[in-house]
Order: C-alpha cells, then sequence, then structure tokens
C-alpha cells in the first residue's frame, strides 16, 4: 500500500498498534479497544495501557472489531491500524470503506516489522530504529544476567489466574511464553498437556504432575487488586517450587515493543532475586 503523504489522522483498533504509534511519538485521533469500556466519541478514561502516550487526544470509536461507523465517518481518518489474522478479516473489510487500513498479524509478522513500516510511512525511521537499538542492547543485557539461571534450572511454567481458583496454563500459542525464549529460559507444560496450545484450564491433579523449575502466575488486576489467596496456590506450594507473580493489568497488550521490554525487564527481577 503506498500512501501519497503522510498520515496526520490516524485510528488504532488495538492497543498493539497504538504502542507502535507511543514510540514514534505519533498521536492517534480514535481508538478502538476490546480491553476498556469507554463512552463512544469521548476521550477514554483510565489508562493504564503502556501505549496511553499515543491515546492522549483519541476519542473512543468502540469495540476493537466492531468500531462505530458512524464516528469513524466522522474523524475522517487517512490511516486505520488494526490487529491481523484470520479472525480480524470481516472488520478489516468493514472498515477499509473509511480510509487505507493496516492490520498487522503479530503471529506471522513482529512487532518489529509493523515498527518499521510505520517509521518509514511516518518519516520516522531513525526513531524506530534508535527504539531497536536500545530494546535489542536491554533484551542483551538481560539475557546475560539471566544466563546462570538459564544453564541450570530454564524450565518456567506459565499460568494465568483470572479468578479465584480457576488458573490456565499457558502455552506457546500465547505471546507472554515468548519473553521466555527470548531471555534463554524454557517453556514447560504439564505432562499430557500440547506445549503449542495457547491456554488451557487445568486441575489440581494436572498441577501436581508439573516437572518444572519455577512457576510464573499472571494474575489478574481488577480496580488495582490481585487475584486474592486461594485454593490453587495451596497446591502450588505443595511442589516445593519457587512460585512467582506477574500482575496483570487488563489493559496489557498482547505484545508490543512497549509490552514485550515490561515483561522481559520483570521476568528478569524476579527469577534472579
Amino acid at each position: 500500500m503506498t500512501f501519497s503523504k503522510t498520515p496526520t489522522r490516524v485510528v488504532t483498533l488495538s492497543e498493539e498498534q497504538a504502542e507502535l504509534l507511543s514510540v514514534l511519538g505519533v498521536r492517534a485521533l480514535g481508538f478502538g479497544s476490546g480491553r476498556i469500556e469507554g463512552r463512544l466519541g469521548q476521550p477514554a478514561q483510565n489508562l493504564t495501557t503502556l501505549a496511553k502516550s499515543s491515546l492522549k487526544e483519541a476519542v473512543y470509536v468502540g469495540a476493537y472489531d466492531k468500531p462505530s461507523a458512524e464516528l469513524l465517518a466522522a474523524l475522517k481518518p487517512d490511516l486505520i491500524l488494526m490487529d491481523g489474522g484470520d479472525s480480524s478479516r470481516a472488520t478489516f473489510e468493514a472498515v477499509r470503506k473509511f480510509a487505507p487500513t493496516l492490520a498487522y498479524d503479530y503471529d506471522t509478522l513482529p512487532w518489529r516489522t509493523a515498527l518499521g513500516d510505520l517509521g518509514r510511512l511516518f518519516g520516522k525511521s531513525a526513531q524506530a530504529s534508535r527504539y531497536l537499538q536500545t530494546y535489542d542492547a536491554r533484551i542483551a543485557a538481560l539475557k546475560t544476567q539471566l544466563a546462570p539461571v538459564a544453564r541450570t534450572a530454564p524450565n518456567t511454567t506459565l499460568l494465568y489466574m483470572y479468578e479465584p481458583n480457576s488458573v490456565m496454563v499457558l502455552g506457546r500459542g500465547f505471546s507472554f511464553s515468548r519473553n521466555l525464549s527470548v531471555l534463554g529460559l524454557t517453556l514447560n507444560t504439564p505432562a499430557g498437556i500440547d506445549p503449542n496450545i495457547s491456554f488451557k484450564q487445568l486441575n489440581a491433579e494436572e498441577l501436581l504432575s508439573l516437572k518444572t523449575d519455577r512457576v510464573l502466575i499472571l494474575r489478574r488486576l481488577t480496580n488495582g487488586q490481585l487475584v486474592p489467596p486461594n485454593a490453587t496456590d495451596t497446591v502450588l506450594r505443595r511442589l516445593g517450587k519457587p512460585v512467582y507473580t506477574y500482575p496483570l493489568d487488563p489493559q496489557e497488550a498482547a505484545s508490543g515493543p512497549l509490552t514485550d521490554l515490561k515483561r522481559a525487564e520483570a521476568l528478569a527481577k524476579l527469577i534472579r532475586r
């Protein structure tokens, strides 16, 4: 897709794409989301996403997969950004009627590539390159710090606790899992569970079957409060392995230049204690 001029009226339909704008210092005009509920046509409130710097002037246009056609028409964007993938095809066809639309699926196209694309489009290639250099240098430093752990005890199980007494194991298909391999760690799932899954509900017996060096729980934050201690925590104590908590903000992007760096920093800090 080619543009005759640099876009200045940008709508983003996800926190993931908003992170790209934040890195490049580009403000969005409109914002659609699957993680917040806002008032249509009003500025998004109570943003905690790392992409909030790009959303200060953005009005809420609705859900990421069903944005308001009336608002899109009124905003007159010259670029719409959204998540890609087969499930987003219908949305893509609907919104492209209002403006040129770019869709990025981070499962098939890394955010690094998307950042480079948008850097060129907005005339900010140097800024994109500087961020990537800084990001790569920091990841390399964190990997070096964790190298002794990665050599002797690499196996890490990721769990997601979204409510008391409900826990899921995360496999390679879940974006957070990629942060482990970047740091030289190995993703571990309970025996009999395909490690290529995205996520799967677990019972107590499956938790106790874990053969791992540590457990990291992505514990959901609701109104600033973590899911409280419950029976799952009691079961995990019986494993006799270190259990760490990562507070998962409900507005946190699935992946992106800001989120992935935040996760790497948090993982390294937790595990090297």
